[in-house]
């Protein structure tokens, strides 16, 4: 007795699970990436009110930015002084979707504590960050579309 046989073509489905375990792998990337940054910039001695530190974020190609806006109070001499709002994020980031991870801040004086400036020295927490992890990254990437 001869059985029926159906032939069904899934690409569609295996194409976007793979796209899905793309973009999670990207985020597990942004997500690492920022967690070295702030360890960085936090074992250099840069902090002294947070603002750098908690202004450092990453993106995904295609996707808004995950920080939204920051507050900070300062209390000095026993008064508290209320900051300015900053606004981050919003627009999505340039590029492709799910194609690169950007990591950064838009905290006016980060160059200055990256790159160093008036006889301080470069703390590079957003090149160690991007640069210096790739290992790390490419098994996150791999086991995310291991996962998929």
């Amino acid at each position: 007795m001869a059985g029926k046989i159906t032939i069904r073509d899934n690409s569609g489905e295996v194409l976007e699970a793979l796209e899905l375990a793309k973009h999670r792998g990207l985020e597990a990337i942004g997500l690492s990436a920022e967690g070295h940054a702030k360890k960085t910039i936090t074992a250099a001695g840069a902090v002294d009110t947070g603002r750098l530190r908690n202004s450092i974020t990453y993106a995904v190609a295609g996707y808004s930015t995950h920080v939204q806006s920051y507050r900070r109070d300062n209390v000095a001499n026993g008064t508290s002084k209320k900051h300015k709002r900053y606004e981050y994020g919003g627009g999505a980031m340039e590029g492709e979707k799910d194609s690169a991870v950007f990591i950064g801040t838009n905290v006016e004086y980060a160059p200055y504590v990256e790159n160093g400036a008036r006889g301080r020295k470069p703390v590079h927490f957003l090149q160690s960050a991007a640069s210096g992890h790739g290992e790390e990254y490419k098994r996150l990437m791999e086991e995310s579309m291991r996962n998929a």
